[in-house]
């Protein structure tokens, strides 16, 4: 009755240990196959999606498009992780779901060694070749996760496991991962599952906002909605009372707040979105 949340350096291994630790347990896999939902819906590219959650951000021009693809994901994803037994890789929701109790928050890595070599056989590459790609593979990564939400998603104390497959074999990870999610702190809780409705919440008034208002933080609390916006002062009412009147039409909405803020990104850095 819980989830699984897996991020890894090693995408194909990541994806091999998340689908075969759904299959053991019984639960759903969600991975990229929901971005071909999300771009069917939302009509945009699924190649643009996946770009997203894998490539920096580049030119500032670019950043509110970017941050619309990854809110379309975001969405969509927690939608999902709404209901229990469901095995999530390769969307970036261990960046979002950190706060929640019920949700086990597993790293997969591997020796850079290791990595080079696997590298090496598949591409037809020199070893070093393929340790300068690892390097920037790895560097890639934690620039993305700390220039998209401020975190170093390489930080292990943002997780509940790391495992290091250095010495261990996939099989192995995959059942102390199905061990480990049985454990009583993982279970369903009231205060987790509400925690987990309010982001869900929060997340889909933030993708509607985000339409007129690219720079946005929202927090939600039992149909409380928190809006955080960047305004002049003589704009700051119109803006105030335009926030109001999109969100409050929203489903699950029974009350809006907006504060207007002259440091958003330094707000959202000490947030857990």
């Amino acid at each position: 009755m819980s989830l699984i949340i897996v991020s890894a350096d090693d995408f194909k291994q990541g994806d091999e240990i998340s689908q075969k630790v759904a299959g053991a347990l019984g639960y759903r896999y969600l991975g990229r196959d929901l971005l071909h939902y999300v771009a069917t819906e939302n009509h945009v590219s699924e190649d643009e999606l996946a770009r997203a959650l894998d490539e920096a951000p580049g030119l500032l021009t670019r950043r509110a498009r970017r941050q619309r693809l990854l809110g379309l994901i975001e969405a969509a994803c927690l939608n999902v992780l709404l209901d229990d037994n469901v095995v999530c890789f390769g969307l970036a929701t261990h960046m979002y779901v950190r706060a929640v109790s019920h949700a086990l928050k597993v790293r997969i890595i591997n020796e850079p060694e290791q990595r080079a070599a696997a590298l090496a056989e598949a591409g037809g590459l020199s070893v070093d070749k393929a340790r300068k790609q690892v390097l920037r593979q790895t560097k890639e990564e934690r620039r993305w996760s700390e220039e998209v939400y401020n975190l170093d998603q390489t930080d292990a104390s943002l997780y509940d496991m790391v495992i290091s497959l250095g010495t261990l074999e996939l099989d192995k990870a995959v059942e102390i991962i199905s061990d480990t999610v049985g454990y009583r702190k993982f279970q369903p809780m009231t205060y987790s599952r509400k925690l987990m409705q309010d982001k869900a919440l929060a997340a889909g008034v933030r993708l509607k906002l985000m339409e007129q208002f690219p720079d946005i933080r929202v927090e939600a609390n039992d149909g409380t909605v928190v809006v955080f916006i960047q305004s002049l002062k003589k704009d700051q009412r119109k803006k105030q009372e335009l926030v109001r009147q999109i969100a409050g039409e929203l489903p699950g909405v029974r009350h809006v707040e907006v504060h207007i803020i002259r440091d958003l990104v330094g707000q959202a850095a000490q947030s857990s979105r």
